[in-house]
């Protein structure tokens, strides 16, 4: 499209966290820009290495404030403001808006004020929205983008991937971040690096072990670890419905069914004494939690009523 000077010019990238949403949007945007024009960013000119060191002037990222939400007056209206004007020294400019999901307070407003722009851009102006899934977009939005939905690449990738960025690192602890992240090699990375993913993940696999082992003071126990940190504590949830998602496909399709988590051992030990219907419905409870801690609930009687709700369900 870049060759044939059809360049898109507002574009969606959705996909869950670590896949490389923001990394393909600067990819894209040096694609753009690249002096030589072959559809691809070359790498070596001058273009593409300023883009690579976050310094080129007509590639703009937009900057939400400490809770992930955009004020639309510091961040959004400039763009719309500022699209009709010429680029700087490129042949267009890039603006890029990522994590549009996070910005719970104003993604409705953000994605209305952007719509004329998205509408009718400038030739010389294009717009790449990033965000976990496609469904927080506006109906008005998406059938005016090029959509592009990310997804996650094969373990032996992550596996390659890694052993080229850590070439000092043991192949066991690259192994053990492709068990926890998959075919995430952003959360894969994450976990190497011990970030937040790493804590977030023994989370998950602790609440896995503590009802394998059927005691709900250690269910409770596990949760407190996480008591007063929101973000670790719903990334933590969010990778247990991972395991229970395992649990309810290996008690219903068998050892040889494909595991989406990051404790794919501890979801067969949980699914011989969970059914797939208790699995479910702890999936739902800790959805419904999930959305309490996006609700900004006290964290503390959060956890005290999950703990509780679980055992509801489990019974022991």
């Amino acid at each position: 499209m870049i060759k044939k000077k059809r360049e898109p010019h507002s574009i969606m990238i959705h996909g869950e966290k670590g896949l490389g949403k923001k990394t393909l949007a600067r990819w894209i945007a040096a694609a753009l820009l690249c002096e030589r024009q072959t559809g691809e960013p070359c790498g070596v000119c001058r273009t593409c290495r300023m883009i690579a060191d976050g310094a080129h002037p007509d590639v703009m990222v937009a900057r939400a404030n400490s809770n992930g939400n955009y004020i639309v007056d510091d961040s959004i209206r400039p763009i719309v403001a500022e699209a009709p004007v010429a680029p700087n020294e490129a042949r267009m400019k890039v603006y890029i808006i990522p994590d549009l999901d996070l910005s719970v307070n104003t993604v409705i407003q953000v994605q209305n004020i952007l719509l004329k722009v998205i509408e009718e851009p400038p030739e010389h102006t294009a717009i790449i929205l990033t965000a976990r899934s496609k469904e927080i977009f506006l109906p008005t939005i998406i059938s005016r983008v090029l959509s592009l939905g990310m997804t996650s690449v094969t373990e032996a990738e992550s596996m390659a991937c890694l052993q080229e960025k850590y070439p000092a690192t043991a192949p066991a602890l690259i192994s053990e971040a492709v068990s926890a992240g998959r075919g995430n090699i952003g959360r894969c990375v994450e976990y190497l690096e011990h970030s937040q993913f790493f804590d977030s993940v023994k989370l998950a696999r602790g609440l896995c072990d503590a009802m394998c082992g059927g005691n709900e003071y250690d269910v409770l126990k596990t949760l407190f670890a996480a008591d007063g940190k929101k973000t670790l504590l719903r990334e933590g949830l969010s990778l247990f419905q991972e395991i229970l998602r395992d649990s309810a496909a290996f008690r219903l399709g068998g050892e040889s069914e494909k595991s989406v988590s990051c404790a794919k051992e501890g979801a067969k030990t949980l699914s011989r004494s969970l059914s797939s219907d208790q699995a479910v419905r702890l999936y739902d409870i800790v959805s419904d939690y999930i959305g309490r801690i996006d609700a900004n609930c006290n964290i503390s009687l959060t956890i005290n009523s999950l703990a509780g709700q679980i055992y509801s369900v489990t019974g022991k």
